[in-house]
């Protein structure tokens, strides 16, 4: 079971490094939102694939609860975004 939670922030660029870390992470629940553009959100780690790819509406906003366990990722974790101005937090334990 996961413990101490915490959320992770990004948002400014359609990519970049959301959580810094040389251990192990385990994502609990996303929250993203898509402003001016339908496109897929993905989220990827030291091993270069995405561990979680979802779509999401221009305009709209996506809150995926993955539960306890959450998904590994080893080393930091990288954000690929649809536009500028989306935004995407995690809850990482």
């Amino acid at each position: 079971m996961a413990n101490n939670i915490t959320s992770k922030f990004f948002t400014g660029a359609t990519n970049g490094v959301i959580v810094t870390t040389t251990d192990v992470t385990r994502v609990v629940a996303i929250h993203a939102t898509a402003v001016s553009a339908t496109g897929t959100f993905a989220l990827k780690d030291a091993t270069g694939g995405d561990r979680i790819k979802f779509s999401v509406p221009a305009s709209s906003m996506a809150d995926i609860y993955i539960g306890d366990q959450g998904i590994k990722f080893s080393a930091s974790i990288s954000v690929s975004m649809p536009s500028d101005g989306s935004s995407c937090t995690l809850f990482v334990g």
